[in-house]
């Protein structure tokens, strides 16, 4: 695991038969104080759209946000999009891959959630199909309370909890971004190419360690960390520069 400086990846022309994977979030849109205000550029959704063409269609987004969500922010870009960390995967055209139903969140534990959010002042809770997330970048200082909340939600109800930044999820399947990957890679157009996945979150590390495990290789987005990936992009900026999008 890398603890240093990492260099940029090289470019993305010079690999032999590259199949992308691209966190959202961070990735390819800059953070914002909660999921709803991201800013998403105009000319994303078409040059990501173009890309896949130029890679014959192995272009992926795989994010924590439900797919709904993605495509509503990318509307003209057919494309794979694997959202809730994996749990979902759907083809360019929308439809779902696989026949696997994954459980959606409960009444009960959004009802708890909505409730100890409107008494932590700062805390945003954002509603996902299959689970919430606890972002507390606006109260930082309460950091233990929500995590022993989100720990006794977890448990009360059967939940997977995962730390990501800023942020405590929870949700009703374990799946995770590299089991989105893995399943991808096993589909055509994806299955034997050289697999890449971009992202910055501690989330992300599981892509990684997908793409590592299929001989690809890692790009972290962002402020150096120990990390499973190979090489770094310092910003969403320098990320649309080496994806030659704009």
């Amino acid at each position: 695991m890398a603890d240093g400086d990492l260099d940029p990846p090289p470019a993305l022309g010079t690999i032999a038969c590259p199949a992308l994977f691209l966190d959202f979030d961070g990735t390819l849109v800059e953070l914002a104080p909660s999921p709803s205000q991201i800013v998403v550029p105009d000319y994303l959704s078409g040059a990501l759209q173009r890309k896949a063409a130029q890679l014959d269609g192995r272009l992926a987004l795989i994010s924590g946000r439900f797919v709904a969500d993605v495509r509503s922010h990318l509307p003209d870009c057919a494309v794979v999009v694997s959202g809730s960390h994996g749990a979902e995967i759907t083809s360019p055209q929308g439809s779902p891959v696989g026949e696997k139903e994954v459980p959606r969140i409960g009444d009960a534990v959004l009802a708890q959630a909505r409730d100890y959010a409107s008494r932590t002042d700062g805390l945003l809770l954002e509603e996902k199909a299959l689970g919430l997330g606890l972002h507390y970048r606006n109260c930082e200082d309460r950091r233990d309370e929500i995590h022993r909340f989100a720990q006794g939600l977890a448990q009360e109800h059967g939940l997977h909890l995962r730390d990501g930044k800023m942020l405590f999820e929870l949700a009703t399947t374990d799946a995770d971004k590299g089991v989105g990957v893995r399943a991808i890679m096993e589909q055509s157009p994806f299955a034997g190419a050289s697999p890449i996945f971009v992202g910055d979150d501690t989330t992300d590390e599981d892509g990684f360690a997908a793409v590592n495990d299929l001989g690809g290789f890692g790009v972290l987005v962002g402020e150096r960390r120990k990390t499973l990936a190979r090489y770094r992009l310092r910003d969403v900026a320098a990320v649309h520069q080496w994806l030659e999008l704009e």
